[in-house]
């Protein structure tokens, strides 16, 4: 991820690769993963798998989807697995504040995904500024707020304020938000998201 991701965006920005949705940021980034991983396996034991749109299923039914999905399997049949959420925030199609509340409502599930992941991680790309360095937020929807240089601290309870649009989010751990390149056209966050490995009962 920390090579995939930057190559991706050094490809945007360069114009190698025409970016409009986030459907096709999730197809290159899952082509540049599975590139990078073919240039490192070495042995005929060592496998490697990438799904986009994997589907995910908990106890009481369906779960939903995860952008992208890889797993590493090396010669003694260990297995590394990631799953990626993936938000691509246009100006011109402003949703304001139900992306944000969004953004956190992915890394809450990103989370819970001990189950099929060993690590998770929370990619956001944007043409607005107003989700990198806007000066303030309104009071109703502060809660949701991942600009640059911004924390979260784990188990304070996210609010929004405004309409039923959600429920409030409590996430399980701590989080830093540094944006990357912030003075590009398509500025992105990459956030690691460790899953929650419940201990046995």
């Amino acid at each position: 991820m920390n090579l995939a991701v930057p190559t991706l965006f050094r490809q945007i920005n360069g114009g190698r690769v025409r970016c409009e949705s986030e459907a096709t940021l999730q197809l290159h980034l899952g082509r540049i993963i599975s590139l990078a991983a073919d240039l490192e396996i070495i042995s005929e034991r060592e496998t490697f798998s990438v799904e986009l749109e994997k589907p995910l299923r908990n106890h009481g039914g369906k779960r939903g989807r995860i952008d992208v999905w890889f797993r590493l399997t090396d010669d003694d049949g260990r297995q590394w697995r990631c799953a990626i959420e993936i938000k691509f925030f246009k100006r011109e199609n402003h949703r304001e504040p139900n992306n944000r509340y969004d953004v956190f409502k992915d890394i809450a599930r990103l989370e819970q995904c001990a189950d099929v992941a060993d690590l998770g991680f929370m990619l956001v790309a944007t043409d607005h500024r107003h989700y990198v360095d806007q000066t303030s937020y309104s009071s109703d929807t502060s809660d949701f707020d991942f600009r640059h240089e911004r924390e979260y601290a784990a188990g304070n309870a996210l609010t929004y304020k405004t309409g039923a649009y959600g429920p409030p989010i409590t996430l399980a751990g701590n989080y830093a938000f540094r944006w990357s390149e912030c003075t590009s056209a398509l500025p992105y966050l990459l956030v690691e998201v460790p899953p929650i490995r419940l201990g046995p009962a």
